[in-house]
């Protein structure tokens, strides 16, 4: 972004201060577009991961330059200081909270809430005000950073428009920027750029022309989020600027309304450009901001609706934010739960009304707001950092810009716009959960703010030159130096964690399709560059693989099969015992631990049980109103032949969720080998109330129905389930049961001809039924029905299948074939 009204310069050599100034920029940039589509490591990952070894380059740019000139130029450093007292609280943190180092450092891949990506952001902040010190410094920044939000606006605009004609060929939803939320909040950063540039500089036609282009853009990627805080937050923006340009508008000679009329002026009045377009384009956005608010949910909604990018950006609310960070604080007030573990305290403390909800099984990473979610984590000791640092931030930047701006129009903009930049992610960060690359540019706008004070009304920098205090001198060439080094060091560790994290994502995609070698060889790559507990979780769930294909291999010969299957029980509980040690507060260390052991609980293997229900409970203990947990427990309770535990799990599984139609419908079967048939026909129809559309349910209500004598009450639910999955044999063979049983047999006939048409085999299965019908006979005599489990008992099955195994050949005709 260039002003006209500068001066030129002379064409400058190559420096190292300016190469820091620039990779700084191109990092901040990189972030915001770089995204792999086809690779396994979340785009947040690869964005973290670029702004950190982007910084460190810039970072060693800056030490060479620091090193060969010889001096250290700081701007007032009062500010910066207080961005440092965050990384300070996180580091505190985590030494303190018995959080494990490693993941309070950088979460389960490059998470934002954890003492390296604070450190990131710190430097992030540090390097802006010190690298960028010279107006042309300024303008490579706002360059660049306009150039990617030109490639960020331009291939949104053709995503939606590809994605609208082809959804199946490019999603509506797809984003360079990560995440579409993040989306709208780098728009609204743009807009708000552009419209402090257009008002305080002025520009060649062209420029102007992309600049309104540019803003157009913005405003559509904003129409296509459609995040309502990103709205008013822009209509504030755009509200204050038209009230600023109103203010200071100058006054026309020939304005006859004025003549003798005594006119009260400031010292300023009136020292901007006086052009109407000043108070048009701010007027403008507001107009459109306040169209957005108002009908955020109607209009806004059906033009996310008419491009497909409706999205729902699911989060606690502030009272459950609060509820959490309570009782975290009671058990630790000073340095919270610890980096990154937010997750930890949700599962923990959560209300078990949110079962209730469409997010129950969401295990949320974060709060309502990054900056809340931070005070979660960190204790007494960030929220000061965070109300010192924001205080500062308030109190500088209001005094500076109202009290002390430079006099340059081209600085002065650089101040309104990095502080403006800077304010608005940090309301979004109160607000909102901002992704890697928004948080990394509100860093960089604080810390070019921060620069930006050098040139205000009282100018105040200082500096060091290392040949004139040689004490003072030595310590910082002696400081710089070993940062030089940890900057090194630091891009190794950054690059390792991304090896690791994309071969556990590799390793993951390779489980999912049974390719066990592939997997094998990417998690064992993967634990080589960095030991995490979910390395180790796919390594047990990779062994529990092995031994169901050992288990299934019937090539094999006896002994040969026995060892692998010991070998393959051991490493998986090896490898799920380092997760749980790894990390011991992570619930689903200890679920991978129980199924290890629950996998050989049939086996009747010494001690398996008691190990499983040892871990199960432990998983239970961290996340106590998972209504999952107890229903994997009494899965295990039924494998071992506990009945009692087995029911008292599933009541418990259903008093935790309501709804939960496969603890009800367990519970049914349950009931039904306990002869308890009515109990489970309530647990079979208060299933099916809460999964009407579910064709196994449906069978069950049916087949219970049948078992209590109400046949006409067990076609309903037959019926039903035949329209759900007109292919469900069982339930076709049940349905012409009940009508040869009413005496309909023309429909009964129907039903098995259907079911002899679905398979060669059902075929040959149901020719002497059909036969009988044809005959006029009733082919399921009293004797028969008893076997097949009408009305005494019943045998069901726990999913619909295609092709049954002879239905009328054997009592169990509701066990079926999977395709």
């Amino acid at each position: 972004m260039t002003d006209s009204s500068a001066k030129t310069s002379a064409p400058k050599r190559f420096s190292f201060d300016t190469a820091a100034s620039i990779a700084l920029a191109i990092t901040v940039g990189l972030a915001a577009l770089l995204i792999l589509p086809t690779s396994t490591v979340p785009a947040g990952y690869l964005k973290v991961g670029a702004l950190a070894i982007g910084m460190l380059v810039s970072l060693v740019l800056f030490i060479l330059a620091r090193l060969t000139r010889g001096n250290v130029i700081v701007p007032p450093l009062t500010l910066l200081g207080a961005v440092w007292l965050l990384p300070i609280a996180y580091g505190l943190s985590t030494l303190f909270s018995g959080v494990n180092p490693a993941k309070a450092f950088f979460g389960n891949g490059f998470d934002t809430d954890t003492f390296g990506f604070m450190l990131l952001a710190a430097l992030l902040a540090t390097l802006a005000a010190l690298a960028m010190r010279r107006p042309d410094q300024y303008r490579s920044f706002f360059l660049v950073s306009s150039v990617a939000a030109a490639v960020l606006l331009v291939s949104q605009l053709g995503i939606a428009f590809i994605g609208k004609v082809s959804p199946s060929f490019l999603s509506p939803i797809t984003s360079l920027a990560a995440s579409f939320v993040d989306l709208g909040m780098l728009a609204g950063l743009t807009t708000i750029t552009i419209l402090v540039a257009l008002r305080f500089l002025s520009f060649a036609g062209r420029i102007r022309t992309a600049l309104l282009v540019g803003l157009a853009l913005a405003l559509f990627a904003l129409a296509l989020t459609n995040t309502l805080i990103v709205w008013i937050l822009v209509g504030l923006a755009a509200l204050g600027l038209f009230i600023e340009s109103v203010m200071r508008r100058k006054i026309s000679s020939d304005e006859d309304d004025l003549e003798g009329v005594s006119v009260v002026s400031s010292e300023e009045g009136g020292s901007v450009h006086r052009g109407g377009n000043m108070l048009v384009i701010p007027l403008i956005v507001l107009v459109v901001s306040l169209f957005f608010v108002i009908g955020n949910s109607t209009i806004g909604n059906s033009f996310v609706n008419f491009f497909g990018t409706s999205i729902i950006d699911a989060r606690p609310s502030w009272q459950s934010t609060f509820d959490v960070g309570s009782h975290t604080y009671a058990s630790s007030p000073l340095f919270g739960s610890g980096p990154s573990t937010f997750g930890r305290e949700w599962l923990k403390y959560r209300d078990r009304s949110v079962n209730d909800t469409v997010f129950w099984s969401v295990d949320f990473p974060a709060g309502i707001g990054y900056i809340p979610t931070s005070v979660v984590t960190t204790g007494a000791v960030g929220a000061l950092a965070w109300l010192v640092f924001i205080g500062f931030f308030l109190y500088v930047g209001l005094r500076t810009l109202l009290l002390r701006a430079s006099s340059d129009r081209f600085v002065r903009f650089v101040s309104i716009s990095s502080f403006v930049g800077a304010l608005y992610v940090l309301v979004l960060s109160l607000l909102m959960v901002p992704g890697p690359a928004v948080l990394a540019f509100g860093f960089v706008f604080l810390g070019i703010f921060i620069s930006s004070l050098r040139y205000g009304a009282n100018r105040t920098e200082w500096g060091v030159i290392f040949a004139k205090t040689p004490r003072v001198g030595f310590a910082i060439v002696f400081i710089l130096t070993l940062f030089l080094l940890g900057s090194v060091l630091s891009a190794y560790v950054v690059t390792e964690r991304y090896f690791a994290l994309s071969s556990y994502g590799n390793a993951a995609a390779a489980l999912g399709k049974g390719d066990l070698a592939t997997a094998d060889m990417l998690i064992g790559r993967s634990l080589l560059f960095a030991q995490t507990d979910r390395a180790y979780q796919l390594a047990a769930s990779s062994g529990i693989a092995h031994m169901n294909k050992i288990a299934n291999d019937t090539t094999l010969p006896v002994s040969s099969a026995q060892q692998q299957f010991q070998t393959a029980l051991s490493n998986a509980i090896a490898n799920a015992n380092a997760a749980t040690k790894i990390d011991p507060y992570n619930y689903q260390n200890w679920a991978v631990l129980g199924s290890v052991y629950q996998t050989v609980v049939p086996l009747k293997i010494d001690g398996a049980y008691d190990q499983a229900k040892t871990a199960y409970d432990k998983a239970m203990a961290l996340n106590p109103t998972n209504p999952v947990l107890p229903f994997i427990l009494a899965q295990l309770d039924i494998a071992a032949g506990n009945t009692k535990q087995a029911e008292e799990s599933l009541v418990k599984s259903i008093n935790l969720k309501h709804d939960y139609t496969q603890a009800i419908f367990l519970l049914s079967q349950l009931e039904v080998q306990q002869g308890k048939a009515k109990e489970a026909l309530q647990a079979a129809e208060a299933a099916a109330y809460f999964a009407p559309n579910d064709p196994t349910v449906m069978f069950q209500v049916g087949i219970l129905r049948s078992g209590n004598g109400d046949t006409n009450g067990a076609i309903q639910a037959l019926t039903r389930a035949i329209e759900l999955n007109p292919q469900y044999a069982n339930a076709r063979f049940f349905l012409g049961v009940m009508y040869a049983l009413k005496g309909q047999n023309d429909k009964a006939l129907a039903e098995l001809r259907a079911v002899g048409s679905l398979s060669p085999d059902n075929a040959a299965a149901v020719a002497s039924d059909i036969a009988a019908l044809e005959a006029g006979k009733n082919p399921f005599p009293a004797s028969r029905l008893g076997a097949l489990g009408i009305p005494s008992s019943t045998v069901t099955e726990p999913s619909p299948a295609t092709e049954p195994t002879k239905p009328a050949a054997t009592p169990k005709t509701t066990e079926t074939k999977k395709p």
